[in-house]
């Protein structure tokens, strides 16, 4: 049908690119939500979507207050509305500043006016409505202006410009003139965001009307039908719906996708989440409706749609912790033939014909409203209310052919059932029992449905060399791993930007991906959402050499994750940071690995944890702990200029980014600090005695003028070389510690000359070896060696530590 002032490629355009919005009135509490929605609205938004918003935070009660005030003698009703004027102009000076601000508040302040004339009773309203409007009207409206200030083409709209709908208790939309209304608003300007008000609508005599509990939401899906959107996002607090109520049970498995059948029957059984009358205006052929978290907007959510289901399958645990039921006496028509017109349907009814009774199950929120009714029809005591019931219910497809429906009775064969069955559609069981609900039993019940697994989330920091190698590695082995528990990477980091996504990102094309989603982050402020992540435990996978990241581990732990580290900064920390990040660790009874630390890949802290378990006493370790500076003196001869061999192995990825860390032995005091703190020796950087290569003019300048510079180094290591081949040795870089019977600690780092045929002289390059000596071993001594260096066998001993965390916490579930 053609539409005055557009054309059909118009009306068509805007089916087919704008998309719907809705954010609730939690999603705008204060001038903080606000900008996380423009954030939202701007990055996750169509240049062209609607936006449809609710009263910000507590204004709908507040004003409702205000209106039941005015009708009480003194000045309540006044002081209310003060304080409400303060709010919503603090929310435009705070978020628009003194310039932008101006306009804003001038028309705020002529609606304050009204509410001023109503209090003095100057101005008749007759109409709640008519005031309760102006809660949407100032977020739209605020909305819009932010959005403006930030460069985004924006504007709002009072739906009642274009909703029209007859008064009723559920008022009855219009659909033709609120159609043409909307798209003459919309569809000729392409590329501006439209902030539409929810929750109101005009009647048709022109009178304000709010369109009831969740009206928002309705009138999301509702603005959504009348542009023929193909898809409706409806922000909340939750990241789309789960298992079973977060609230109520602990451990909660998100649901990616539910069918509209499914969809309908969780919200007419009384979903938190969802409301049965936000899928009467849809077109289930066509629309899709998406359910996201606005707190966490990377979170996990579920697309509700038209979906082809390959098995039944049981999704989501619902219940209610009381229900009320109602006794009708079939022999009373009269009633009978009333109840059939009653508008409101039961969560469940059923017949009892031997004693002529039949019983209707509704929800406790409708209790006021089912009295009424009985109260103006005149029941005859023909209608028993009867209280002290609950409800549970398993909602899916085709339910009773799954087997969790044959777990649901027999778990409930021990409980006070006093009535068992599926819903109309069989699409879910229901059971009414006549008991209240106890949260353990709920737990009990939801774990058996779900066949609980425990899940660990991943947040991999660093994606260089070691991380990269790493996340190969992982996608290799994760069927194996999954056995073990429920295992995803859940983010990726680099220094600057994070790709986030907690239903776990896709492995197949990660750096593309990477590239493509990833968004500026900063990790004190991602710490305050991290653990409301949907998993049991979370990991973060240091594998940086970032010196602030080392100084969040007293925070990581804290808020509850555990850490795997290949950042040595942490285990090396100056003594007072060392023992917060312990004492923290020890508080909150987090796991911390960091094998990789020392030796890379090889299992030297698991040796040395082993041999102090059995109660031994180790009493020195020295060797050869860099595999960088060990490939350098291996290779390193009279026919090797130093710092040739020095630009290689940068170039090979041996090296830290600045090659001076591993020269001036800061790496390996970092190392030797890990090794003494690992067998319980205090020890800090001052107390070990270190001899760099790195001469003092170079130390201060940048990496770059320093490797230009790096032949500079070469004559005194020829000298060195020199110097030692005299006595038929060769020099090589040790680092040692050893324990006096009184527990004094010596320690030292350089250069130490070695006879050539020693086995510290004939290593490998790039080989490590550690040379253990013990009460046990004090004649001969432990050794371990191996590569030291190297992406491959780094991200091997990064693996081996993931595989120790998912033992300790099997162990312990």
């Amino acid at each position: 049908m053609a539409i005055e002032g557009l054309t059909q490629e118009q009306v068509q355009a805007a089916a087919d690119t704008v998309q719907v919005h809705k954010f609730g009135g939690s999603s705008l509490a204060d001038a903080f939500c606000y900008r996380r929605v423009a954030r939202i609205v701007t990055e996750y938004a169509g240049a062209s979507d609607v936006v449809v918003v609710s009263a910000a935070g507590d204004t709908t009660n507040r004003i409702l207050a205000i209106i039941a005030a005015a009708k009480k003698p003194g000045d309540t009703a006044a002081i209310l509305l003060e304080q409400l004027e303060k709010f919503q102009l603090g929310l435009i000076n705070e978020l628009l500043g003194s310039d932008l601000a101006q306009s804003l508040c001038q028309l705020s302040n002529a609606d304050f006016e009204r509410f001023r004339r109503f209090i003095r009773g100057e101005e008749s309203i007759s109409r709640d409505a008519e005031l309760l409007a102006y809660g949407e009207l100032w977020s739209a409206r605020l909305l819009a202006a932010l959005l403006r200030k930030q460069g985004t083409r924006a504007e709002h709209i009072d739906a009642r410009d274009f909703l029209c709908a007859e008064d009723a208790p559920e008022p009855l939309i219009q659909e033709q003139v609120s159609r043409e209304g909307l798209l003459q608003r919309v569809a000729p300007y392409p590329g501006t965001r439209f902030i539409v008000t929810g929750f109101i609508a005009r009647g048709l005599n022109s009178e304000s009307l709010t369109l009831g509990r969740n009206g928002s939401d309705y009138s999301a899906t509702l603005v959504g039908s009348l542009l023929d959107a193909k898809q409706v996002t409806i922000w909340k607090d939750v990241a789309g719906v789960y298992s079973a109520d977060p609230r109520k049970i602990e451990r909660v498995v998100s649901l990616p996708a539910l069918d509209w059948s499914e969809a309908e029957e969780l919200a007419r059984l009384g979903s938190p989440v969802l409301h049965p009358r936000t899928f009467q205006p849809v077109n289930r052929e066509r629309m899709v409706i998406s359910v996201r978290s606005s707190l966490k907007v990377e979170n996990q959510q579920t697309r509700i749609g038209q979906f082809e289901h390959a098995e039944p399958r049981g999704k989501v645990f619902t219940s209610l912790s009381e229900v009320v039921l109602f006794k009708i006496e079939l022999n009373d028509k009269r009633l009978v033939d009333q109840l059939d017109e009653l508008d409101l349907e039961p969560i469940f009814s059923w017949t009892e014909p031997e004693k002529h009774h039949q019983y209707l199950v509704f929800h406790q929120n409708h209790l006021d409203y089912i009295s009424r009714w009985l109260e103006q029809i005149d029941n005859d005591n023909a209608v028993t209310q009867i209280r002290g019931y609950s409800m549970v219910a398993l909602v899916g497809d085709r339910i009773q052919e799954t087997d969790q429906y044959t777990t649901f009775k027999l778990q409930l064969s021990e409980q006070k059932v006093r009535r068992f069955g599926l819903g109309e559609h069989g699409n879910s069981a229901i059971a009414i029992l006549e008991q209240q609900l106890d949260s353990r039993f709920l737990n009990r019940l939801h774990s058996q449905l779900f066949n609980y697994r425990r899940s660990l989330g991943v947040l991999v920091l660093g994606r260089g060399n070691i991380g990269s190698a790493w996340l190969e590695l992982f996608k290799q082995q994760r069927d194996r791993i999954n056995q073990v528990m429920d295992v995803r990477i859940i983010g990726i980091a680099n220094s600057k930007r994070l790709w986030l996504d907690y239903g776990g990102v896709e492995l197949n094309a990660w750096s593309a991906d990477f590239d493509r989603l990833a968004r500026p982050y900063v990790l004190t402020e991602l710490l305050r959402e991290l653990p409301n992540a949907p998993y049991d435990e979370l990991v973060i996978l240091d594998l940086t050499d970032a010196k602030p990241i080392a100084q969040l581990y007293p925070s990581l732990f804290a808020n509850g994750l555990h850490i795997i580290s290949a950042n040595k900064r942490a285990g090396s920390a100056h003594e007072s940071l060392y023992h917060e990040i312990r004492t923290i660790q020890h508080e909150y009874k987090r796991e911390w690995l960091y094998n990789t630390t020392v030796g890379a890949g090889l299992p030297l802290n698991y040796a040395i944890n082993d041999l102090r378990a059995q109660g031994d006493e180790i009493r020195s370790i020295s060797g050869i702990f860099s595999g960088t500076m060990s490939w350098l003196f291996e290779n390193f001869s009279a026919d090797t200029a130093f710092s040739d061999l020095v630009a290689e192995a940068k170039e090979r990825g041996y090296t830290e980014p600045d090659p001076r860390e591993d020269l001036s032995c800061q790496d390996l005091v970092r190392k030797l600090l890990i090794l003494a703190r690992e067998i319980g020796l205090k020890l800090d950087w001052q107390d070990i005695e270190v001899n760099s290569l790195v001469p003092e003019h170079l130390r201060d300048i940048s990496v770059a003028e320093f490797m230009q510079r790096r032949s500079e180094l070469d004559e005194p290591m020829n000298e060195m070389l020199e110097s030692a081949a005299k006595d038929g040795k060769v020099p090589r870089l040790l680092a040692s510690f050893s324990v006096s019977e009184e527990r004094r600690v010596k320690a030292k780092v350089g250069i130490e000359y070695i006879p050539a045929g020693d086995m510290l002289a004939n290593l490998i390059p790039g080989e490590n070896i550690f040379v253990i000596y013990t009460d046990w071993y004090s004649e001969m001594p432990l050794v371990i060696s191996g590569p030291g260096a190297g992406k491959q066998v780094t991200a091997g001993g990064v693996q081996s530590d993931l595989n120790q965390l998912l033992g300790r916490l099997s162990a312990i579930s």
